[in-house]
């Protein structure tokens, strides 16, 4: 089954924490086995019915062009490019994009991998009053976290409790934008989409889809060789 909705993935941060890898290519083109993770992703989501996708390109933007147009894909895929500049923020490239999609758009950063249920999230987003719908995950904290009162006494003590946070994921209505403040859409890296977020919590309109699957990132080499042990298990797995 095919579906309409298009997915933004964003590709245009430096990667600075990768050291010598994205000296010579951007985070997303690194090689999960002898797929890029950008690669991976495409596929996994095309997998899911969903072979339309707009990639928002930065940092080494004409090297992400470059290794998509000449990627063998399959013929149903169908891939824009959108390029708000290198010094562009996540917000801003995203209202940059947005003459590329209809109603709303699902984005994702270029450096993840998951084994979301699209169609579910989709559904759950659809279903509600939502502008904006964000995927959140559970994880562990290592530490006891403590409250304090302005007395310096401690009002709650939590041994290494379940927080959520959030991986990067999330659908938006077009809508939203016309009521954003430039300087939001202009603000650097992700201030701007914590600017917004932040915004639709007082107006209720942020939403949460709960996801507690597969979920791969990395920022540093070593935490690439740990995703990318963690993906081929995945798949080894799922191929048996």
């Amino acid at each position: 089954m095919k579906f309409n909705s298009k997915i933004l993935i964003l590709c245009g941060g430096q990667g600075k924490r990768m050291g010598s890898v994205t000296t010579k290519i951007p985070k997303p083109l690194a090689k999960i086995g002898e797929y890029s993770i950008l690669h991976r992703k495409i596929l996994n989501y095309s997998n899911q019915g969903y072979n339309n996708f707009i990639i928002a390109v930065g940092y080494k933007g004409d090297v992400i062009i470059d290794y998509i147009t000449k990627l063998t894909l399959p013929i149903d895929i169908k891939i824009e490019f959108s390029d708000a500049g290198e010094n562009a923020g996540i917000l801003d490239r995203i209202n940059f994009a947005r003459s590329l999609f209809d109603e709303s758009i699902i984005i994702t950063y270029g450096d993840t991998f998951t084994n979301i249920d699209l169609i579910d999230f989709i559904n759950k987003h659809n279903n509600s009053d939502n502008l904006v719908t964000i995927v959140t995950a559970p994880f562990r904290s290592p530490f006891g976290l403590v409250d304090i009162s302005s007395e310096n006494k401690v009002t709650s003590f939590i041994e290494k409790p379940v927080l959520k946070y959030y991986i990067g994921y999330a659908i938006l209505n077009k809508k939203l934008f016309v009521d954003i403040p430039k300087k939001i859409i202009k603000a650097e890296d992700g201030n701007g989409l914590i600017s917004l977020y932040n915004m639709l919590i007082l107006q209720n309109k942020l939403g949460s889809y709960y996801f507690d699957g597969l979920d791969v990132t990395f920022n540093t080499e070593a935490e690439l060789v740990e995703a990318e042990e963690r993906i081929i298990k995945f798949f080894t797995i799922k191929e048996t």
